[in-house]
């Protein structure tokens, strides 16, 4: 019992957030956990030399707001931008040049992992693509030089109970569509000429877009854009889909922003 919980409450990791597993305890032998895994395996418990074991929420998501118009579901963050990426790309009318979705892993903990956005895969995947069609470096250096990316990842939505959060002037709404994101410090990339490529492709399309930027006292989290394109280099505009409650068990977003978001890659994709 804590009755100061709604003034504040700082939760520790190693003693507040272990899972309750049930109550009977009788089936819990020093061995359960593998006897489990290998029933479930089918196959022998010497046989599982080591295991990971994550917990995450297991509901499904679900539609509610007065219009159905949003949607709440766990991992929002970020597979809101797996879904779109992969509808666009096989979606997408062909075009000239080399389309490509990246999806690393880790990018909560730092991508500091040798599948994570901090190392050589990327580049080195596709030397190898611009190899198998008898391509040098000099032409990945060349098409990466005259290329673009999309950094897509979800954007802090402004709350009505906490307005204040946001920028005076940027306060991207759910709803309202896909967010492009600008930060001077560079924790998102983009510039001046990123942002004018992809308005004139949202304006074309009639995908309705807004602008992000976060508050100058009040740094928000950065993305893998502004590493990838340091580390590859290429031109890189980072964009997403507002949300509310990032990182919570369950986040909240606008359903049609689903749609904006894969319309506006299918059109990147789309355009040589």
């Amino acid at each position: 019992m804590n009755r100061k919980t709604n003034q504040g409450i700082e939760l520790n990791p190693q003693k507040d957030l272990l899972p309750v597993l049930g109550l009977d305890g009788k089936d819990v032998t020093k061995h359960f956990f593998l006897d489990f895994l290998s029933e479930t395996c089918r196959c022998l418990p010497e046989a599982i030399l080591s295991y990971e074991l994550t917990v995450y929420p297991a509901e499904s998501g679900c539609r509610l707001g007065w219009h159905d118009e949003f949607v709440s579901s766990p991992r929002l963050d970020n597979l809101t931008s797996v879904l779109a990426s992969l509808l666009a790309l096989v979606g997408a009318d062909e075009a000239d040049g080399l389309n490509v979705v990246a999806l690393f892993d880790n990018e909560e903990v730092g991508s500091h992992t040798k599948q994570g956005a901090d190392s050589a895969v990327l580049s080195r995947i596709l030397g190898r693509i611009y190899h198998a069609f008898e391509l040098t470096d000099d032409d990945l250096s060349a098409d990466l030089a005259k290329g673009f990316m999309l950094s897509v990842d979800v954007a802090h939505a402004i709350h009505p109970n906490v307005p204040e959060k946001c920028d005076i002037t940027n306060q991207p709404q759910m709803g309202r569509g896909v967010a492009l994101k600008i930060a001077s410090s560079q924790s998102y990339a983009g510039d001046a000429e990123a942002v004018a490529v992809l308005k004139g492709l949202c304006r074309k399309a009639d995908i309705p877009y807004q602008i992000f930027m976060n508050r100058s006292d009040l740094p928000g989290g950065s993305t893998l854009g502004s590493l990838l394109s340091a580390n590859l280099p290429i031109r890189t505009m980072d964009i997403g889909i507002p949300i509310t409650a990032m990182h919570s068990c369950r986040e909240l977003m606008g359903a049609a922003d689903q749609d904006a978001l894969t319309d506006l890659i299918t059109a990147f994709f789309s355009h040589s």
